[in-house]
């Protein structure tokens, strides 16, 4: 029997703005370096990256933003010493300094061999998947992301994997169009990373979770949602975990007091030979640009929250050994 397998997923990535601040001033590593320990832990480490990497300063050329986010080159090395392995860039970030901006990223993903995924040069590009090897075993990730249509990629123009979310039927069938490539490389633990839904809300919209059922039921093993910039409840589907929202892992965002959008997590998934194990969540903590471990004031918080997201939907997570845990019999029943 082969040995368990870890992956830890972390939300958004986003090392622009104070973050870059932060790294040019005290070095590189300084936003992850407090949790790059658990992150070199697991077999493989998986993000959304939340901005571009590239020194470029021609920003989107298309309807003009609020936000853009843009790192030093220099953070690929910072992602892949902290452990990262692959990361999603179908999100609404990716291309906020123009194709040069993207360009720019891919290159410095493949200099440090960090695997990506939901952004490329032309469509077929953002639609291949990722492939990570885990000893004997193939991890595999594609990526959409509902919103920010003017970055979608075309046939002959970089961008996102794109997917309008509310046709549910012409979601679920690109869904099971994306498993394919995954299967036929041989991957055993293909995982649907998508970036949807709005910023802060606190809980899945029906559609989504229609959608993430479906994802499971074509195929995907994991899926790994992104985008509400606070963590949401986990859903344990036909014994296979979804992870609605992930939050952020790093970010310089305004904090809001009743969401408490600094108090976050990371997500280990333990998987054995062809089945959910259990879900360990680490909590973290944002400040000043850098991701800490919780203390024991914010672990609370974080812990009595996320209990109460996963009982709503029909979760029960527990305590064990300090550490929230879920496993696959926990489920609770709906009133």
């Amino acid at each position: 029997m082969s040995p368990d397998l870890r992956l830890v997923f972390g939300g958004d990535v986003m090392l622009g703005r104070h973050v870059r601040d932060v790294m040019l001033r005290d070095g590189i590593h300084a936003p992850l370096e407090a949790v790059s320990p658990l992150l070199r832990a697991a077999d493989a480490a998986i993000v959304n990256l939340e901005c571009a990497l590239t020194d470029s300063l021609e920003r989107w050329h298309g309807v003009p933003k609020v936000f853009y986010f843009a790192a030093p080159p220099a953070a690929g090395q910072a992602l892949a010493d902290a452990g990262i392995r692959m990361v999603s860039l179908a999100n609404n970030h990716s291309l906020d300094y123009d194709a040069q901006g993207l360009a720019d990223t891919l290159r410095t993903l493949d200099a440090h061999g960090i695997a990506h995924t939901g952004a490329g040069p032309d469509l077929a590009w953002a639609l291949s998947p990722a492939v990570v090897a885990c000893g004997e075993v193939l991890v595999g990730m594609a990526a959409f992301c509902d919103h920010q249509a003017d970055f979608a990629a075309t046939d002959d123009h970089p961008g996102i994997a794109w997917l309008g979310l509310h046709d549910e039927t012409a979601a679920t069938d690109a869904f099971a169009r994306a498993l394919a490539p995954l299967r036929a490389a041989g991957v055993r633990w293909p995982v649907l990373s998508l970036h949807w839904g709005p910023n802060r809300v606190t809980a899945p919209a029906p559609h989504l979770r229609r959608l993430a059922h479906a994802a499971i039921d074509v195929g995907w093993k994991i899926v790994y949602g992104h985008s509400a910039h606070i963590f949401h409840g986990i859903e344990l589907y036909r014994g296979w975990p979804i992870l609605y929202a992930t939050g952020d892992l790093v970010d310089d965002y305004a904090v809001d007091a009743d969401l408490r959008n600094d108090h976050q997590l990371l997500f280990e998934v333990h998987l054995g030979e062809d089945a959910l194990r259990r879900i360990v969540l680490h909590p973290v903590f944002i400040r000043h640009g850098r991701v800490l471990p919780a203390d024991h004031t914010q672990r609370t918080w974080i812990y009595t929250r996320m209990q109460a997201l996963c009982r709503d939907l029909g979760t029960t997570a527990r305590l064990d050994g300090g550490l929230l845990v879920i496993k696959p019999d926990a489920t609770t029943p709906h009133e």
